[in-house]
């Protein structure tokens, strides 16, 4: 929902890079071991960029895979997310590239269902047996009939538990040259596990790498550059602003200020142009001359942040700063977002909602559609809110409190389960069997309870034990633990 391709000539680099190795199909062991011959030849090519995000990592993968799949090369696609549940569980990775790859060749799609109608608990097995069961046994027998195409996993380091991440990758190195023709596109950060996994000999043999902040910083400034001049040509039309508007000298400004963060970029248009305001011009003279008094590495975007939810709330009683926490650390900390209607509804507050998150669009993506969800921007607003030193009082995030009063909420909601909740007159007949099953399902489970069947135990497990919270635990407990364990069935999660 909130991915875009890059914008037309910038990241021309990496871009022809991958395009060229995407499009050569020898195999890794042609590699003569040139730099330029293992570009071509590498079964793998990892992208990686700094310690934080913010480089463009994601929208270079999805401008790939927008660029292959129109060509009919692309075999599948997993974009990792933290604030999407199942886009942050890694045992779904593969079988999420199985099933795609099923759709991309027929052939490969017959072999993975004939498999699975046998053994249906492959599926849910452990990572190593899923790559060996769901992607090699399938393609041995059909890799003269598979075309040679590229599977893409983007953000690898997004996903909830790291230590899987590394097994992914380390599975992968194990059959690696039995996955032929298929190549692997993987993004992340530079993160212990993941780079520990790419040293393994098998993947290191066949992996080319891209390091992002090794590009020089001239060409990154002439990308940025570039995006903001064609950005703010487009609120300059669409306000009617002066034709010199904006100056060179500004656009220049505001790019070196992005320090070679594709996301301080796009925050920053996105703040310039916030319809609250309505005021382009006002909006980027105080970028322009804001302090810059943090010592982080990522003072200007930090900066920038605090300039959007200062603009948002200049003057905050201690009631509406409570709230604005209350409906930031939420979104921050939800295992999988949830439409405003629903969030409201888990939270049970009585004021709404949206006029304190239509002031905050600069950094939350809020859908047209109501029932869509809400969420953050980017990952760097989430370490901005939670991280004390770069964020500030009375916005800062503080995790095991924010998960502690989610905790509850969800204990309050389950205080409402009952028993047989779809009023299913014999509860021996087999769910495939009842008539309307599901739509009576999701009638009677709306995604906010749902929310809390599912997550009050994460919620619990990262909170401060309070002891107001474990009176909640010991009550749902005696009243609603039997009534949870039917729901859980109901919802297919037992």
């Amino acid at each position: 929902e909130k991915l875009r391709p890059c914008y037309p000539g910038t990241r021309v680099d990496v871009l022809t890079r991958i395009s060229e190795w995407a499009a050569h199909s020898a195999n890794a062991s042609e590699d003569t071991g040139s730099e330029s011959s293992k570009l071509l030849t590498a079964r793998v090519f990892w992208v990686n960029g700094p310690g934080s995000a913010g480089t463009g990592k994601s929208t270079i993968a999805y401008t790939v895979a927008q660029t292959l799949d129109a060509e009919h090369r692309l075999g599948a696609s997993f974009f990792c997310s933290r604030d999407i549940l199942e886009c942050s569980d890694p045992k779904l990775i593969v079988p999420t590239i199985a099933y795609q790859l099923g759709q991309f060749c027929p052939a490969f799609g017959h072999e993975l269902s004939v498999l699975l109608q046998a053994s249906p608990d492959e599926a849910f097995s452990v990572i190593p047996r899923q790559v060996e069961k769901l992607l090699v046994q399938p393609l041995k027998a059909v890799r003269e009939r598979m075309s040679a195409c590229v599977v893409i996993i983007d953000a690898l380091d997004e996903c909830k538990d790291g230590g899987a991440t590394s097994v992914i990758l380390s599975s992968l190195a194990m059959h690696i040259s039995e996955l032929a023709p298929i190549k692997f596109l993987v993004t992340s950060r530079p993160e212990l596990s993941v780079v520990n996994a790419f040293k393994v000999n098998q993947l290191d043999e066949v992996t080319q790498r891209y390091i992002l902040h090794h590009v020089e910083p001239n060409v990154v400034e002439a990308d940025i550059y570039q995006f903001l001049s064609h950005t703010l040509q487009a609120i300059q039309q669409e306000h009617s602003l002066d034709d010199g508007w904006p100056s060179v000298e500004d656009v220049k400004e505001l790019t070196h200020m992005s320090s070679g963060l594709f996301i301080f970029a796009v925050t920053a248009s996105r703040l310039i142009q916030e319809q609250q305001y309505a005021d382009p011009m006002g909006q980027m003279q105080k970028l322009l001359y804001a302090s810059k008094d943090s010592t982080s590495s990522y003072r200007e975007l930090d900066q920038l942040y605090l300039q959007v939810l200062s603009g948002a709330f200049p003057s905050l009683s201690p009631e509406l700063g409570s709230r604005v926490r209350l409906v930031l650390g939420s979104i921050a900390l939800l295992r999988d977002p949830l439409s405003v209607s629903d969030l409201t509804r888990l939270l049970n507050v009585t004021i709404p909602l949206d006029n304190t998150l239509k002031r905050l669009q600069s950094v939350i993506i809020l859908p047209q559609n109501q029932n869509n969800a809400v969420r953050l921007l980017h990952p760097t607003f989430y370490e901005f809110l939670v991280t004390p030193g770069r964020c500030v009082e009375p916005f800062l995030i503080k995790p095991d409190m924010h998960h502690t009063l989610l905790a509850q909420s969800c204990f309050d909601v389950l205080g409402t389960l009952a028993m047989n909740m779809c009023n299913i007159s014999d509860p021996w007949t087999p769910q495939t069997e009842l008539k309307g099953f599901t739509s009576t399902v999701q009638q009677n489970f709306p995604p906010f309870l749902r929310y809390a069947c599912f997550n009050w135990a994460y919620h619990m497990s990262n909170s401060l034990l309070s002891e107001s919270l474990l009176e909640k635990l010991s009550t749902f407990c005696h009243n609603h633990l039997l009534h949870w364990v039917e729901a859980c069935s109901l919802l297919g999660d037992l």
